[in-house]
């Protein structure tokens, strides 16, 4: 194959050079040498939890001063009726309070959602073990 490597790690020409830049023609490496690398540094990096966390909070705390100052600059009453009730509220609040309803309707129709999934995976989960129960015995 060639010259055994030096010190440098080039082959010896077959001239008996083995000053550093005599090497094969190409100028590529030869000999045994295997880089040692460690898997490890290969994997993704997982972010942590504590992080997404601190800025999950943040952003809450700025979208809660957004709304504070949005109240505070439309605290005009207004009259509102709902069926029999009547009733009078600052314009701010009764639009958070309707902000909140229908965070809470999404949520139900979510949560309604989440639970037919939820009973349709354990379902299938043991349609799964049964076929595995009858192919195995």
């Amino acid at each position: 194959m060639g010259a055994p490597p030096t010190e440098t790690g080039r082959a010896a020409s077959s001239t008996g050079d083995t000053s550093p830049g005599a090497g094969t023609d190409t100028g590529e490496f030869v000999g045994s040498y295997e880089p040692v690398v460690d898997p490890a540094l290969d994997a993704p990096v997982k972010r942590g939890v504590s992080g997404t966390v601190w800025a999950a909070l943040i952003a809450g705390v700025i979208v809660l001063i957004l709304l504070l100052v949005f109240i505070i600059q439309n605290n005009v009453g207004t009259r509102f009726e709902y069926m029999a009730w009547t009733f009078s509220l600052p314009l701010g609040v009764a639009m958070l309070l309707s902000a909140i309803a229908g965070a809470l309707i999404m949520a139900l129709v979510g949560s309604v959602r989440m639970f037919t999934l939820g009973r349709r995976v354990r379902k299938l989960e043991r349609e799964r073990e049964r076929i595995k129960h009858t192919l195995e015995g």
